[in-house]
């Protein structure tokens, strides 16, 4: 397992630690209601570094500048989750009679942390996958692409086709509730969510992503992609995965 990984999955646990230790005992019914909540789990979010690896892309046609240039979008996300998570502390206890579905500020401060921690996992996983030499992958996750897919062609197809036909992501997940794994299409940094699923590949078709590079050629920069894949990256995160799947 990588360092990037190990770090990642100590900050999942340890972000499950706080979770639980954040549930109040249940109180009784003279227990006065809380005057303010607390910030939301998870603290602050901090940038992950761009990774030198990435700079292998550029033999495939995926420039390191771009990379850079595509950070800075990850940079904002970043930025924008810590500014909504304050936002949403300094709330108190939201109002319950000021909240609207048409306009109201726990509305607004809601919709948009999903779009900015979207924005964060997305990239996340999207870079942390990036800088291999493509071909195939290998082991459990190979065996279960044929098993899913039919064979790593059909895989291949079916991921490629997503990607044409989305207008921002797609998404090669295991699903915990079936333990199968299937390609899905978002058009945005949070919509189409699936839930008890977990990305373990995540491609950006964003025109931002390809466009300096490849102009409008989407094809072009999507085999550019695949040529780019670090299978044993996507292999692990496939590894961590299953593992929760079976409990």
């Amino acid at each position: 397992m990588s360092t990037e990984l190990s770090r990642r999955e100590l900050i999942a646990q340890l972000t499950a630690g706080a979770a639980l230790a954040a549930i109040p005992a249940m109180a009784s019914a003279d227990t006065p209601a809380p005057t303010k909540s607390p910030r939301p789990v998870g603290t602050a979010f901090t940038a992950i570094p761009l990774s030198d690896k990435l700079k292998n892309t550029e033999k495939n046609g995926i420039t390191f500048k771009t990379h850079q240039a595509h950070y800075g979008l990850y940079q904002g996300y970043v930025k924008k989750a810590n500014e909504i998570q304050e936002k949403l502390s300094a709330l108190g206890v939201p109002d319950v009679k000021t909240a609207n579905q048409t306009y109201s500020d726990i509305r607004e401060l809601k919709v948009e942390y999903s779009f900015a921690i979207g924005g964060i996992k997305n990239h996340e996983l999207y870079f942390g996958i990036l800088g291999g030499d493509g071909g195939t992958p290998a082991g459990e996750l190979s065996a279960a692409i044929a098993k899913d897919f039919g064979s790593w062609d059909i895989y291949v197809a079916d991921l490629k086709a997503t990607a044409i036909a989305s207008r921002g992501w797609v998404w090669t997940a295991l699903d915990l509730d079936y333990g199968t794994l299937f390609n899905y299409a978002g058009d945005s940094q949070n919509t189409f969510p699936v839930w008890s699923a977990i990305p373990i590949l995540a491609l950006d078709v964003y025109e931002h992503a390809y466009i300096a590079d490849f102009s409008t050629a989407r094809a072009k920069y999507i085999d550019a992609f695949m040529a780019s894949v670090d299978w044993t990256s996507v292999g692990t995160r496939y590894s961590i995965a299953l593992r929760k799947q079976r409990g």
